[in-house]
């Protein structure tokens, strides 16, 4: 794993911040205040870049958190299916990368609120986004959902297929939900904490 340091979606704000930290010198002189608010949105909006994978089967955490939980669900693309959802917090990595070689079928966007993940109901009422893809003939789905500390969904135009580790965007705060075929091999348990591209498990030929 490769340290890429700004995540694209930080960009804009950190050079506004870097504009108003030079005035301010310019006039009242050094301020330590800017100085560590520019650090810490620094911080915030690192990311990381997975160079290489040596098993195509290899699920791998498509971002940094806390696995929340692991279990059976029915969707009506799928089926019965493995869920692994991931919750992730503002002082965690907020990239977001391709946990597999993705041909994306279809990707949905369902408008909503900001909410903290955490809440009840977070599924159903937030800002989300649904990606079915195909992986060597098996399909699955990446379900994303923005936390209240967002305020637009930073997601890249990749087209329709993404490689093993790729970007795909950015979230300050919120879950990752993997729709995994049932004969998926998952390596983690409730609880866990993982970092982007660590092992979840494998994908069964």
């Amino acid at each position: 794993m490769k340290t890429n340091f700004i995540a694209k979606a930080g960009w804009n704000l950190l050079i506004i911040l870097a504009i108003v930290f030079v005035i301010a010198q310019f006039i009242w002189g050094f301020s330590w205040l800017l100085c560590c608010i520019f650090i810490l949105f620094a911080y915030l909006f690192r990311t990381s870049k997975i160079d290489y994978i040596a098993d195509t089967n290899t699920i791998i955490s498509p971002i940094e958190g806390k696995i929340k939980c692991i279990k059976t669900s029915s969707y009506k693309e799928l089926g019965e299916c493995i869920e692994v959802q991931i919750v992730n917090s503002i002082f965690s990595q907020g990239n977001i990368i391709a946990p597999l070689d993705m041909d994306v079928e279809e990707s949905r966007i369902k408008h909503g609120l900001f909410l903290c993940p955490f809440m009840k109901n977070t599924n159903l009422m937030s800002e989300r986004m649904l990606f079915l893809a195909r992986s060597k003939n098996k399909q699955w789905a990446l379900r994303i959902i923005f936390g209240a500390l967002n305020r637009k969904t930073h997601i890249y135009d990749f087209g329709h297929h993404l490689n093993h580790g790729q970007n795909i965007g950015f979230m300050l705060d919120g879950s990752i939900s993997l729709l995994l075929p049932k004969d998926s091999r998952i390596c983690v348990n409730e609880n866990d904490k993982v970092r982007v591209g660590a092992l979840i498990g494998y994908l069964n030929p």
